[in-house]
């Protein structure tokens, strides 16, 4: 690639500790990014795949990020779309993928190739198991950043505390993208142990963690089951107003501007 040809920001939605609204997250993220005008491409790299259930979506077990990373299918091909914004769809037969893709000889970097040839992106959001296993190595390989969801307790902050260790040794070999953010997730300003997490957080990554947090707010456990985002379902929540908060601090992070009259992407 060219010196001078921007590169991509790919951002990949990572913690260890499950439970802490990383695919909410993920694709409240991605949602939002789009409203404000960015060409964004979902990316369902956990098994489990919440992230095509909260937008409404299934792949078949060869079809999706699956189908791509076993050269099934082309990423064009398997790309859905929900409005403007294009979603590589996760299924269960990734769990027979991660096997894959544990092999010695299995390339690191399928998941990078595959993004690589996808045309007039402005950001990929990607969301990650909750282990450090192939496919996540196959997210981070890709990725230019990282944003860290993570809940106001105890746990949560052990697992942070973890996480970052482990991509500060991963940065050491040249492996690992920068953190873009953590991010606060079912926060209630009235908790005094969820201010505390909050204080002790910024005191530990100075400048890391966002300043915008993600209210406790029903709606954005609703929302899934309705396969919808937080903006479709409940735009005037507090959720929805935390996202678009998250949002625009998030393409500051970034220094990138949204595009005006930004068209879907398509085949």
């Amino acid at each position: 690639m060219d010196a001078a040809t921007p590169i991509t920001p790919c951002i990949a939605c990572l913690n260890h500790k499950g439970g802490v609204g990383k695919t909410t997250c993920a694709v409240n993220l991605a949602a939002g990014l789009t409203r404000l005008g960015w060409r964004i491409l979902a990316v369902d790299a956990d098994p489990q795949a919440h992230l095509t259930a909260s937008l409404g979506l299934s792949a078949a077990d060869d079809g999706g990020l699956a189908g791509v990373l076993a050269g099934a299918t082309g990423i064009l091909e398997a790309v859905a779309h929900v409005g403007a914004l294009a979603v590589l769809p996760g299924s269960a037969a990734l769990a027979a993928a991660e096997s894959r893709l544990s092999a010695p000889d299995a390339p690191g970097n399928r998941l990078r190739q595959a993004l690589a040839v996808v045309p007039g992106l402005d950001a990929v959001i990607i969301d990650c198991p909750p282990h450090l296993g192939p496919l996540t190595r196959q997210a981070l390989a890709a990725a230019t950043g990282v944003i860290v969801p993570m809940t106001p307790d105890f746990l949560s902050m052990q697992s942070l505390a973890w996480l970052m260790e482990t991509l500060a040794g991963l940065s050491d070999h040249g492996q690992a993208p920068a953190v873009v953010g953590i991010v606060l997730n079912r926060f209630t300003a009235q908790k005094r142990l969820h201010r505390e997490v909050r204080d002790t957080v910024a005191g530990h990554f100075p400048g890391v963690p966002f300043q915008s947090v993600i209210r406790e707010n029903i709606a954005l456990a609703e929302a899934p089951s309705f396969g919808r985002d937080i903006f479709r379902y409940a735009p005037r929540s507090a959720g929805a107003v935390d996202f678009a908060a998250l949002c625009r601090e998030t393409a500051t992070r970034l220094g990138k501007t949204p595009p005006t009259g930004a068209e879907p992407i398509s085949r």
